[in-house]
């Protein structure tokens, strides 16, 4: 089966969106299928000539931390008209001719518009989308997405055979909701390696990211670009302020807008306490997550539909604290606490509450790592897998 999936992004890119792409490829192609990630062209890939497909990958982690070519995973970027994260890929046409699966992961406005098109043409076997979130922005940006969203969205979601998302309970919030009850959309949770993410086997030791010995440590991962305003590290940064001196912030990833956070944290009074890790490999990342004693997931707007990374940290047996947001609650529930959107305070006493309670944090660890478990990425791409193939039948 030939399987072209489509993200606005790809690996070494940050970002959820593109991680899910490439786990979802990556494995199929461990399956034996003829799979490949199609994404834009950035200063940091070499093009593709935009019909053949590369043999280039990379592991990849919402976060943006990446392993450089480890071959399993076909991904050809193309050149593309761009804005961000919104544009037209050249030579899409081609690279999805005779396809027997298109998967695109939405929104990609006016690619998405193409294959839409196309599909409508008969020029598309079959059309398959990931509905991943409902972009959000500022200014214009803002202004051309709620266009889209009004005029357009319902036309471009009508043409698929199976539209995919990754919790019904951000499907109910979200500009998704009219096609909730349509029997093309079917939930399908996104997962995290076990094998990779898992609580450390060892004696603790000092950290090997300039904390302290003996200090507790609220962490996070996420991209820290103007591509994700939506991550509030700005928030977890201001409920830091607040906390106790022993209490120090580990932050992974990195970005355009890492630097405002410096600024940030050094006018909070935090110079010492905050430790920026930038972007980390996987190895490096387990590390960082294992010397997490919380996790935060302060993420501001329904932008935020899911939490890869905050998956990654419960795998790690870290106990979270994320934001009362569609999506992301249903993922954390149970796994630690859910705090208002966008308030420092309450962020603060929430994690306060776990940092002081070490009897509280033990058992939502265990909670964590038990809840982790039932999220396979093996078993997410069976089930994808199984729904190509009824489409072909």
């Amino acid at each position: 089966m030939r399987i072209v999936h489509i993200c606005s992004v790809a690996p070494p890119q940050g970002g959820g969106m593109g991680a899910v792409a490439y786990q979802e490829v990556r494995r199929l192609r461990a399956l034996g299928e003829d799979a490949t990630l199609v994404a834009p062209q950035t200063s940091s890939a070499s093009p593709t000539d935009g019909v053949r497909q590369s043999d280039d990958g990379w592991s990849a982690s919402p976060s943006g931390h990446a392993d450089m070519r480890t071959a399993d995973v076909g991904v050809a970027h193309l050149p593309a008209y761009r804005i961000g994260n919104v544009g037209r890929l050249m030579g899409l046409d081609i690279i999805v001719k005779d396809a027997d699966i298109v998967h695109l992961h939405y929104p990609y406005y006016f690619t998405a518009g193409r294959l839409a098109a196309l599909r409508r043409q008969g020029k598309i076997k079959k059309l398959v989308m990931t509905l991943h979130m409902d972009a959000t922005d500022k200014g214009w940006r803002w202004l051309a997405a709620e266009g889209h969203r009004r005029f357009f969205q319902k036309r471009v979601l009508d043409a698929a055979d199976l539209l995919l998302v990754s919790t019904l309970d951000y499907a109910r919030h979200s500009s998704f909701a009219p096609w909730v009850e349509d029997p093309r959309l079917h939930e399908l949770p996104f997962g995290v390696d076990t094998e990779t993410y898992r609580p450390s086997s060892l004696v603790p030791s000092p950290s090997s990211f300039g904390i302290p010995e003996g200090a507790k440590v609220v962490g996070t991962v996420s991209v820290m670009d103007r591509a994700h305003p939506f991550k509030g590290i700005d928030v977890l940064l201001r409920a830091a302020a607040i906390l106790p001196p022993d209490v120090h912030v580990l932050l992974v990833g990195d970005g355009d807008r890492r630097k405002d956070h410096e600024q940030l944290a050094k006018d909070l009074g935090l110079g010492e306490r905050v430790h920026f890790a930038g972007r980390l490999e996987t190895s490096r990342l387990v590390e960082a997550l294992q010397d997490m004693d919380v996790f935060a997931f302060p993420s501001t707007t329904r932008a935020e539909a899911f939490g890869l990374a905050m998956l990654e940290a419960m795998a790690c047996g870290v106990p979270v604290v994320a934001s009362d947001l569609p999506g992301v609650r249903a993922v954390a529930q149970g796994a630690g606490l859910i705090v208002p959107v966008n308030e420092p305070v309450a962020l603060t006493e929430s994690l306060r509450r776990l940092l002081d309670d070490p009897v509280s944090r033990k058992n939502f660890s265990k909670a964590a790592l038990s809840k982790a478990t039932q999220y396979s990425w093996d078993n997410h791409v069976r089930v994808l897998l199984s729904h190509y193939q009824t489409l072909c039948a």
